[in-house]
C-alpha cells in the first residue's frame, strides 16, 4: 500500500514537472523568437546606415576635390538591404532595409508595415553635381567604383 502511493506521488510530480516545462517553453521561446528578429532588424538598419554614411562621405568627399576620375571602394550591404537609386535634384542616395515581418510591429517612422520595407534617404553635399547611381542589391559585398567626369564634374557610381 505504501509503495503504491511512493509510485503515484512520484508519477504525479513527474506529470506536474513536465506541465511546468510544457508552459515554461510556451512562453520562453516566442519571446526568444522575438529579441532575436528585434537584434537582427537593429544590427541590419544600424549596417546599412553606417555604409551608406561611409559611400555619402566618400561621394561628397571625391565631388568636392578638384580631381577627377575613378575611385574603386569597398562596400557592403545586408541581405535585407539595397541601394535604390540616386536623384540628382534632391541630391539624395535613396535606400530599402527589409525588417522582419513579426507582430507587434516596430514603430519605426519609415517603414511600410504591410511589406516591411523601410526606405530611408541620405543627403549629399556635393554642390552643382549631379548624380546618377545604379541600383545595388539586395545584399552587397564587393568593390564599387564613384566616377567623377571630367569637364562636367558629375559623379557616377556602379559596380
Amino acid at each position: 500500500m505504501i509503495r503504491n502511493k511512493r509510485a503515484q506521488i512520484a508519477i504525479e510530480y513527474i506529470i506536474f514537472i513536465a506541465i511546468f516545462l510544457l508552459f515554461f517553453q510556451s512562453i520562453l521561446l516566442p519571446s526568444t523568437q522575438f529579441s532575436e528578429n528585434v537584434v537582427t532588424d537593429v544590427f541590419n538598419l544600424t549596417q546599412t546606415k553606417e555604409n551608406i554614411d561611409l559611400l555619402a562621405d566618400n561621394i561628397t568627399g571625391f565631388s568636392n576635390s578638384s580631381g577627377f576620375g575613378k575611385r574603386t571602394v569597398y562596400f557592403y550591404l545586408p541581405v535585407t538591404s539595397k541601394i535604390v537609386g540616386c536623384d540628382s535634384t534632391t541630391k539624395k542616395i535613396t535606400y530599402e532595409v527589409m525588417i522582419s515581418s513579426q507582430n507587434p510591429k516596430p514603430a519605426i517612422a519609415n517603414c511600410d508595415n504591410d511589406t516591411s520595407i523601410c526606405t530611408f534617404e541620405k543627403i549629399l553635399y556635393i554642390g552643382d553635381s549631379n548624380i546618377s547611381c545604379d541600383s545595388i542589391g539586395p545584399g552587397f559585398g564587393g568593390y564599387i567604383t564613384i566616377e567623377k567626369n571630367e569637364t562636367t564634374g558629375d559623379i557616377d557610381v556602379f559596380v
